[in-house]
């Protein structure tokens, strides 16, 4: 087995934050008396994404990031309301949701018996420790790292290279991260110098990516850990090995 730690993003890798994100913000427009159907939630989402994105880009601060796109969704949706009001309901609602992504629990459950697990995340402080203690996938972490409370997001290395000191770990050629993001988790991956796993979960795999495999579930994934990337081990289905340009 090559590999002695798994770092692992959080959201659209392990757990499911399209489906959580949509419960906790129709939660919220409902409490605020705004419609909360699937084309308004869609709004939201966008500009939540392009804020998250200006984040990795560091263009913004988490504490700007979590009121003004509801400012700018309100601006949107061409109606008045409170986005301060909005953003602390939203906070609570979100760290309520701890929907996982299938395959999920068994890629935790059999990597764990191996190796430590990290999460690796960007994300807000609150909202994360909330999910990740009180999530099915918990007994099989050993630590996670966030983002507000390093102050280094990915695409930044700093976490990455953080828990593998924690866990004494000081070859990068034993450690992979899982993420699904080319921008954040590969691109992290790639500063720290560590090999790494893009999840597509069904979408289609980007043009020259930078992971050294590219899969589309968690199964595909947990076979990768498992194995590394020992040429006499046969590739999961589906899984495509990519170049890592030096």
């Amino acid at each position: 087995m090559k590999y002695d730690l798994l770092l692992a993003d959080a959201d659209g890798t392990l757990f499911d934050f399209l489906a959580g994100e949509r419960n906790a913000v129709k939660d919220v427009f409902k409490r605020f008396g705004l419609p909360s159907d699937d084309e308004t939630v869609a709004l939201y989402s966008r500009i939540n994404e392009s804020h998250w994105k200006r984040f990795e880009r560091g263009e913004t601060t988490q504490a700007i990031l979590r009121v003004q796109r509801f400012a700018d969704f309100l601006e949107a949706l061409g109606t008045q309301g409170d986005p301060a009001a909005m953003s602390e309901a939203y906070v609570d609602l979100l760290g309520q949701q701890r929907i996982l992504l299938p395959g999920a629990v068994e890629l935790c459950r059999a990597v764990s018996s191996k190796m430590p697990i990290f999460l690796v995340t960007n994300g807000l402080s609150r909202v994360q420790r909330s999910r990740f203690e009180g999530c099915a996938i918990a007994p099989f972490l050993s630590g996670f790292l966030i983002s507000e409370e390093t102050g280094h997001p990915k695409p930044e290395p700093h976490m990455l290279l953080k828990a593998m000191d924690l866990r004494g770990v000081d070859d990068p050629r034993r450690v992979v991260m899982l993420g699904d993001s080319v921008s954040a988790d590969i691109a992290a991956a790639r500063a720290a110098g560590v090999d790494s796993i893009l999840f597509l979960d069904g979408r289609m795999e980007p043009a020259e990516h930078g992971a050294t495999w590219a899969v589309s579930t968690l199964a595909q994934a947990q076979r990768l850990i498992l194995q590394g990337s020992d040429p006499s081990d046969p590739l999961p289905f589906g899984a495509k090995q990519g170049k890592i340009d030096e």
